[in-house]
């Protein structure tokens, strides 16, 4: 199989570009794979003893109508319970499931950029990038965080019903081969909304597409109408969040400069801090790493062609939309939080086709890689994947023990564990109580 030139746009690179990208995001599986005897060792933790618990006294079917934090989301907690009855308490089925839906959107990231035709070398690097680094190790070693990957999930495939529907958006969609696309964007910014808070930002999204210029000159109302349709399950969400959630957003008042703060922090500090391994702290790295951000963000833009903008465009209201969610359901605990691993999945997604395209501007110009342009850049990549294999090797030891293996011992090997504050992640819950979860779910 010849491979593409890493250079040229994706959809010009011929048949094999697809090949690639799937074959890239399947990689993502490969963390999963090798270290699954530690991470086979992870365990129920934290958040998850609650919903487990509240399944129990609740009813399932109460359960997944009650708000979590700030988060109002039926439909994800209804495939996580149900999940935990597929496989039969197995916590490794529940991460597997997990790891599964990160390699589905990772697949799905380089058909995007395909899709918006970015370079084939700039989509297999934010596949690499995003699909092995450990930065993600939390969000993909803990149960409780595959409703934020789920949501990613139905955002990224509404970004490429978006450019599909596109042509028609402002039509009166009168044809059956018109009505199905339009209610595919809906149903997916509904199952985004309903699978976590910032899933909104879909909605907005979507709706905000019917203004894209196309070639039929349709009046503004009819665009409206479009978007009112396309954004109504996120206002629906919205308006539950903040009539029934009891979270920081209900005390703003006083605290705006909190998540402001906080926002930007988020904003600036994500995903370079963690991806490239800094431990300096304060002023002068938020101002280093937020200036490479925003210059690799304009320069990106300034020298893009009109489908990557737009798509490059979305990314940036993504990223700044993510932040000031976070900001406001996040201030209180502190700005050293804001560079925790569960918030770098989306922050990677959106920033990370801005520095591929960076990456491959300076990448070209390189002698060698002149030469022998396919060869280099396959190396690189290759280099690149196994550094991130190894980098998690450091990390899914420690990880793996202080999230399973303690508990495991605590609640299966100890003969007199402590009555309280022994659970890891959730110190309020009762270790009688964990063991009677045990035994009702078969947690294991």
């Amino acid at each position: 199989m010849k491979t593409p030139s890493p250079f040229v746009p994706a959809q010009k690179a011929g048949k094999n570009s697809l090949k690639l990208i799937i074959a890239t995001g399947l990689l993502a599986l490969l963390p999963l794979i090798i270290f699954r005897k530690q991470i086979g060792e992870l365990f129920w933790f934290g958040d998850d003893w609650d919903q487990l618990d509240q399944i129990q006294r609740l009813g399932f079917w109460n359960w997944i109508w009650q708000v979590v934090g700030e988060n109002f989301a039926p439909f994800s907690k209804s495939l996580w319970g149900g999940s935990v009855f597929l496989f039969r308490g197995s916590y490794f089925g529940m991460i597997f499931i997990l790891w599964l839906t990160h390699a589905v959107n990772t697949i799905q990231l380089g058909r995007l950029l395909q899709l918006y035709e970015f370079p084939v070398g700039s989509i297999l690097a934010s596949q690499i990038v995003f699909g092995l680094t450990p930065c993600n190790i939390e969000t993909l070693g803990w149960a409780t965080q595959w409703p934020a990957v789920l949501a990613t999930s139905f955002l990224l495939f509404a970004f490429e019903w978006i450019l599909r529907v596109r042509p028609f958006i402002p039509t009166c969609v009168s044809k059956k081969t018109e009505r199905i696309p339009a209610a595919i964007i809906v149903s997916l910014s509904t199952a985004s909304a309903l699978s976590f808070s910032r899933g909104v930002l879909t909605g907005l999204f979507t709706g905000s597409a019917c203004f894209w210029p196309t070639e039929n000159k349709t009046p503004f109302f009819r665009r409206c109408i479009f978007a009112t349709i396309f954004l109504l399950p996120a206002i629906i969400a919205t308006g539950m969040i903040m009539r029934f959630s009891s979270g920081n957003h209900q005390h703003l008042v006083g605290h705006l400069s909190d998540a402001a703060d906080y926002g930007l922090w988020y904003f600036c500090m994500n995903p370079f801090y963690l991806l490239l391994e800094m431990d300096s702290w304060g002023t002068r790295t938020i101002v280093l790493l937020g200036t490479i951000k925003i210059a690799a963000i304009a320069w990106s833009l300034f020298r893009s062609e009109t489908p990557q903008r737009r798509l490059l465009i979305f990314l940036v209201l993504f990223d700044v939309g993510n932040a000031a969610l976070t900001g406001v359901g996040r201030y209180h605990t502190g700005l050293s939080t804001t560079i925790s691993s569960r918030y770098q999945y989306n922050s990677l997604l959106a920033t990370l086709p801005f520095a591929a395209l960076c990456f491959d501007h300076m990448w070209s110009r390189l002698a060698f890689v002149k030469r022998r342009p396919t060869f280099a850049y396959t190396a690189f990549l290759l280099v690149l994947a196994l550094w991130f294999c190894h980098r998690w090797k450091e990390e899914v030891s420690g990880f793996c023990g202080s999230r399973g293996s303690e508990t495991r011992e605590l609640l299966f090997h100890n003969s007199a564990p402590p009555e309280n504050g022994a659970i890891p992640g959730i110190p309020y819950f009762t270790t009688k109580r964990a063991k009677e979860l045990v035994d009702t779910y078969n947690l294991h």
